[in-house]
């Protein structure tokens, strides 16, 4: 490949890297504002009719919107902040960011695994956490959420070259 060629496909890398953060960025704090405003309305709506679980699955999802918020805030400040990027620093960044959203979707099946643990423990009255079974069916939807959002991520990430050919 000639130089040329290789710093088309270097630029195209970096095109790539910054595409796959700003759908992230997009779809988490899309994700957090209808978790926040669905979560708050559930949550109010679950104390009028004195529902516990309907109270407990806004409040918890609303929760969780709050730190998507902030996780998105974070990574779009650390983006701007970040600057013009050579070649390996792009191939650093794609390689750090798909074992970042690796290690993520490990832990989401942990967030499912736990919520399916709340949600039962609950059903069958035994409390974890104060945790009830709206909480648990909270967290196993942000959770599944954020695992699709993380593999689909770091399988778009896989398939853009990180080696020099």
């Amino acid at each position: 490949m000639t130089d040329r060629g290789a710093s088309t496909m270097e630029s195209m890398s970096h095109q790539q890297l910054v595409s796959v953060e700003k759908t992230l960025t997009k779809a988490l704090v899309a994700w957090s504002v209808a978790s926040v405003s669905i979560g708050l309305s559930l949550a109010l709506i679950g104390r009028k009719m004195d529902s516990a679980p309907v109270s407990q699955f806004g409040r918890q999802n609303a929760v969780w919107g709050a730190v998507d918020a902030a996780i998105a805030g974070v990574g779009l400040m650390t983006r701007r902040k970040r600057g013009v990027l050579s070649d390996d620093q792009v191939k650093r960044e794609l390689r750090k960011l798909r074992n970042l959203l690796v290690i993520n979707a490990v832990a989401d099946l942990g967030y499912i695994a736990g919520g399916i643990a709340v949600a039962s423990r609950s059903r069958r009255g035994v409390s974890s956490l104060r945790m009830g079974a709206g909480d648990g069916a909270a967290i196993v939807l942000q959770g599944v959420f954020l695992l699709v959002l993380d593999v689909s991520q770091a399988v778009r990430l896989r398939k853009i070259p990180t080696k020099a050919h």
